[in-house]
């Protein structure tokens, strides 16, 4: 069965398919709970496709509280699970924010490049006019608080909140229309970000480039409506509208920009 599950998803996935089948055997042996690192929205569905192929019970923390990366608890029948379970804490970054705001990508240059931390230690960073916070692992919650002390130019400090004061995440998309010759990721990226072809190929090629939370390394990669592109110090996009062809043949698309915080 385990195998089986492999043909349904990318080459790209198997190391964590790998991953997710050590946590449920984890959950089996030792017939005890496991709550997974924060995962993005596809591992999340590859963790429910292999917990209900391995009889494991499987619940996200999305049942609990909406965020774009959550934890999943994977656990034995008997088990009842509990929002405390999933170990999350909610950090609310004081700074002085008179004269500069912090911004999403910001905060998250200095917890991967300053503190070396790792992606899978923290999950949503949320950021509304002068607040922001940062939902992380609660086992990590020293490491957060004692090392991040400037974010930026900005001297800032960590402070728990409790969940009931999350800030509601915001994100502001710019309708754009674009023409291009085909839905290749090359050709997109370049006419979304005005870049030239070979640009846009060495920002696939040295891996800075998402397809629905996946790493693609092919330039002709096809993309379809509903895609979400991550581009890495560009942006994201999702291409949301097929809007025909014009007289040239050229693809009529719409595209939501995320408008940087």
């Amino acid at each position: 069965m385990s195998k089986m599950i492999y043909q349904h998803f990318s080459k790209s996935d198997s190391s964590f398919i790998d991953k997710g089948l050590e946590w449920i055997k984890k959950v089996d042996s030792t017939y005890s709970p496991f709550v997974t690192p924060f995962v993005n929205p596809h591992q999340e569905k590859i963790l429910k496709v292999l917990a209900s192929t391995n009889n494991v019970s499987y619940l996200s923390s999305r049942q609990f509280i909406e965020t774009e990366y959550v934890r999943v608890l994977l656990y034995p029948d008997y088990f009842e699970p509990e929002f405390s379970d999933f170990e999350l804490s909610l950090q609310e970054i004081i700074y002085p924010n008179k004269f500069e705001k912090l911004t999403h990508s910001k905060i998250l240059g200095t917890v991967l490049n300053q503190l070396g931390i790792d992606r899978k230690l923290f999950g949503d960073i949320l950021i509304k006019e002068e607040r922001a916070q940062i939902i992380i692992n609660r086992q990590f919650l020293s490491l957060f608080q004692d090392g991040i002390k400037k974010i930026a130019r900005l001297p800032v400090n960590l402070e728990e909140r409790d969940f009931s004061e999350k800030l509601e995440k915001v994100e502001n998309y710019q309708e754009i229309e674009i023409c291009i010759s085909s839905c290749r990721l090359d050709v997109l990226i370049a006419g979304v970000f005005k870049l030239s072809r070979n640009q846009a190929n060495q920002l696939i090629v040295k891996q800075a480039v998402q397809v629905n939370y996946h790493l693609v390394e092919k330039l002709d990669y096809l993309l379809q409506i509903g895609d979400l592109i991550s581009v890495r110090k560009y942006g994201r996009l999702k291409l949301v509208r097929d809007n025909g062809q014009t007289k040239k043949d050229k693809k009529k698309l719409t595209v939501q920009l995320l408008v940087s915080k």
